[in-house]
């Protein structure tokens, strides 16, 4: 049986994205501002306690405010799971990181596996599967 095949690498990264999306929905991430690219697009930076970050929340506690920012982070993972957002990388500071998404509905291109990178995925990961390739 094969275990690699030429979608690994998409799988990967959809598997990050679904994992951002279940993390974003119980609350272990919430959005943190905002990143404006010299493209013209935009990318969200999310981060929580799983990531040594604070959840964000409504000011004073408020329960109107704490709502939209659950809305917000909602309307996040939908779009991660439907493929319109991805996790494009992570924004390392003192003591937290934060993990950035973007994708074609917030001005950003779509994140896509080039075959150079896949071929070289599969070289050095074949070593783990008793010398199996692409």
């Amino acid at each position: 049986m094969r275990v690699l095949d030429n979608h690994t690498g998409e799988w990967i990264y959809l598997d990050i994205n679904l994992i951002a999306a279940v993390l974003l929905i119980t609350g272990q991430l919430t959005m943190n501002g905002i990143f404006i690219q010299p493209t013209g697009g935009f990318s969200i930076p999310l981060q929580g306690p799983i990531t040594g970050g604070r959840r964000l929340v409504g000011k004073s506690n408020s329960k109107v405010s704490t709502f939209i920012v659950d809305s917000i982070d909602f309307i996040i993972a939908l779009l991660l799971i439907f493929g319109q957002i991805s996790v494009r990388g992570t924004l390392i500071s003192s003591g937290y990181f934060s993990i950035i998404v973007s994708g074609p509905i917030f001005g950003a291109p779509k994140t896509e596996v080039s075959e150079e990178a896949k071929k070289e995925f599969f070289e050095h990961l074949g070593v783990f599967f008793k010398g199996e390739r692409s």
